[in-house]
C-alpha cells in the first residue's frame, strides 16, 4: 500500500536548509510547540483563550515569529497551507495571538496566548480549523560556506459549535487496474459531514462469492471537513477471470460505508 503523507498532531518541522546535515538542524534550532493539536467547543457570541507553549531545545538564542494560517488536505493526502481566512471553515478570521514575535534563550519556553472571538451567528455549525505557525529567523552554520536554514513548527486548532456536529462519509468511487507488479485498487472517500474524520478499512477481493485476498488500508488516514481522499492499495497478481472488489471504511460514524465493483483480468 502506498503510504499517504499525513500529520495527525502536527509537529511540523520544515527545515529550510540545503546541504546542512540533519542533526545540525535539530541541534541548532530544536524548537517544539505544545499542544501540537488542540480541540475545543465554543458557543457563538463567546470568547475563548488558551496558551500555546513554544520551547527552544537548541543550544543558543533563537528569534521566533508567530503567524496564522489555513490548511487543507488534498485528495492525495498532502497538506497545503494558505493565508488566514481563505478556507470556508477557517477559524483564523476570528483569532488573535500575542506576542507575535519574541526571543527564546536556550532551554527556555514562551507562552503565546491564543484568543478567539466567536461571532454571534446562528449560521455557524460543525467544525472550524486553522494553524498557528512559529518560525525561527534563518541561521547560518559555523562554516564560512554554510547555508542559512530555519525551522517552522505549527499548532493545529479545531473548534466545534456544540450540538451541531455531524460525522458522515461515503465511498463515492472505486476502480481496479492491472499493473506489471500486480493488481491495484483505488477507493475515493468523501467526507459528507462537518467534522474531520480518521479512517480505517480494507478491500476484499472475491471470486464466485469467495474471498481470495484482503488488503487493509493504512489506519488513521485524515479527511478534513468537506474533503476527499483517494486511497491506493497495491495487490498481488490475479489469474485471468472476473472478480469483485469490496471496500469497507469505518470513519467513526454510526455506520460504516461500503462500495463494490466488478472487474476482469485478461
Amino acid at each position: 500500500m502506498r503510504r499517504l503523507r499525513r500529520i495527525g498532531s502536527i509537529a511540523l518541522l520544515l527545515a529550510l536548509c540545503i546541504g546542512a546535515p540533519r542533526n545540525a538542524v535539530g541541534d541548532a534550532i530544536g524548537i517544539t510547540v505544545s499542544p501540537a493539536k488542540f480541540e475545543f467547543s465554543a458557543t457563538p457570541g463567546t470568547n475563548y483563550s488558551f496558551p500555546i507553549t513554544v520551547r527552544n531545545n537548541g543550544a543558543g538564542l533563537t528569534h521566533i515569529q508567530a503567524s496564522l494560517g489555513d490548511f487543507t488536505v488534498t485528495t492525495s493526502g498532502n497538506y497545503e497551507f494558505q493565508k488566514p481566512g481563505t478556507r470556508p471553515y477557517s477559524i483564523m478570521r476570528w483569532v488573535s495571538i500575542r506576542p507575535r514575535e519574541f526571543d527564546l534563550k536556550a532551554a527556555s519556553a514562551q507562552q503565546v496566548q491564543f484568543t478567539i472571538v466567536v461571532p454571534h451567528s446562528s449560521s455557524l455549525s460543525g467544525e472550524y480549523a486553522g494553524v498557528v505557525f512559529f518560525q525561527t529567523r534563518p541561521t547560518r552554520g559555523p562554516s564560512r560556506n554554510s547555508f542559512a536554514f530555519a525551522a517552522r513548527v505549527a499548532a493545529k486548532i479545531y473548534m466545534t459549535i456544540p450540538g451541531t456536529e455531524k460525522v458522515d462519509g461515503a465511498i463515492t468511487k472505486m476502480s481496479s487496474f492491472t499493473t506489471k507488479q500486480g493488481q491495484d485498487y483505488r477507493v475515493l472517500f468523501k467526507n459528507t459531514g462537518n467534522m474531520h474524520v480518521y479512517l480505517r478499512g480494507s478491500v476484499q477481493v472475491q471470486q464466485n462469492g469467495r474471498t481470495i485476498q484482503q488488503y487493509p488500508m493504512e489506519e488513521g488516514l485524515l479527511v478534513e471537513r468537506g474533503g476527499d481522499l483517494m486511497i491506493d492499495l497495491h495487490g498481488k497478481k490475479l489469474s485471468r477471470g472476473t472478480y469483485q472488489a469490496i471496500a469497507t471504511i469505518d470513519y467513526g460514524g454510526a455506520t460504516e460505508t461500503g462500495g463494490e465493483i466488478a472487474f476482469t483480468v485478461k
